[in-house]
């Protein structure tokens, strides 16, 4: 009689569906806390309140996050680049167009184009975290690391365009750098953009305009 064995072996778990599912449920968090951020502010905005928005527990958020300071910070961070893919803003092919292009009009062109999408996406976030780090110690360095991180951004950029001749005539590195620096503020947006009802349209051709005071 043939004997049937029975494998003893253990099928290999798969965890690809939970984590594709924890995925999701991150980005909708993400997504509830941006929102409630920036129309209720840092302090009025509760983790009980970003979970119902989501529709998990308050558990699940500080599972997944740990605490609302670092719930912020990861939103910033998705904001800034458009995803959660861990690229950094330099590394991405539109801060590549601009130090890589054709002409000093073509550099303007994808700067001032790629600030105003950054803008659109994280400088309400930004102004809500830097209400926020007057009284949260960890914001406060994400707010100064974050300032830190543009002026790097900005410096490289400017060094690439300057190596290429591609400044105008009698402006530095360093001058181009503090001035593209300074136009580029997501604080500049705001006050253009909401403070002053212009379109995102108008606030691009303004930095475009802006920034070829030095590029050029």
């Amino acid at each position: 009689m043939e004997v049937v064995r029975l494998s003893t072996s253990k099928r290999a778990y798969d965890a690809s569906g939970r984590q594709a599912q924890a995925r999701v449920t991150r980005i909708r968090v993400r997504e509830a806390a941006a929102t409630l951020f920036v129309a209720q502010g840092y302090a009025g905005t509760s983790i009980a309140a970003v979970a119902r928005e989501a529709g998990v527990a308050p558990q699940t958020v500080y599972g997944a996050f740990g605490s609302k300071a670092q719930l912020l910070r990861e939103v910033v961070e998705v904001a800034l680049v458009g995803d959660d893919e861990p690229v950094a803003v330099a590394d991405r092919p539109d801060a590549q167009r601009v130090i890589e292009a054709a002409s000093a009009t073509e550099a303007i062109d994808a700067l001032a184009l790629m600030c105003r999408q950054i803008f659109d996406r994280v400088a309400a976030l930004l102004a809500v975290a830097n209400v926020a780090a007057a009284d949260e110690p960890e914001i406060a360095a994400m707010a100064r690391g974050g300032a830190e991180g543009r002026l790097v951004d900005m410096r490289r950029t400017v060094t690439a365009l300057a190596a290429r001749d591609l400044l105008r005539a009698g402006i530095t590195p360093a001058e181009a750098v503090d001035h593209v620096w300074a136009v580029t503020s997501p604080d500049l947006y705001l006050s253009f953009v909401r403070d002053r009802g212009w379109s995102v349209a108008r606030y691009e051709r303004w930095l475009r305009s802006a920034l070829a005071l030095v590029i050029g």
